[in-house]
């Protein structure tokens, strides 16, 4: 017979023991403040910043581009090339003043165009 103790092959003890529970243990992550963040996606569906420039980028898309947009944006497509890009640019116009805060203008100055105070100051943190 054997006289050495046998190991114990039972449950590993708690300390022993990892538990998945899936939550992220991390709590200094930023919290997300808008629906993007929240989603994962960007809702800028629109590349220009103007309406101008947004009709340009209409005028370079042929019919199934437009539609193509359209669904995507969440308007019906329509075959009037006129009547779809009106509502394209309709709608361009009420996101941007709704989320158009939050996307860059293109009224950005240069530094050469400010008065020589405020280009100190800005040339200070440099």
């Amino acid at each position: 017979m054997n006289t050495q103790a046998k190991k114990k092959r039972g449950r590993p003890s708690k300390k022993e023991m990892l538990q998945i529970h899936g939550k992220e243990e991390n709590n200094n992550k930023k919290q997300p403040s808008s629906l993007d963040e929240i989603l994962g996606e960007t809702l800028s569906i629109y590349t220009a910043t103007s309406s101008e420039q947004y009709r340009g980028q209409l005028a370079e898309m042929n019919i199934t581009d437009l539609q193509s947009h359209a669904y995507k944006i969440g308007l019906v497509p329509t075959p009037d090339r006129k009547v779809l890009t009106d509502r394209l640019v309709q709608e361009f116009i009420k996101w941007n003043s709704r989320y158009g805060s939050n996307v860059a203008t293109g009224n950005v100055k240069s530094i050469n165009d400010l008065d020589s105070q405020a280009q100190k100051i800005l040339r200070e943190g440099a």
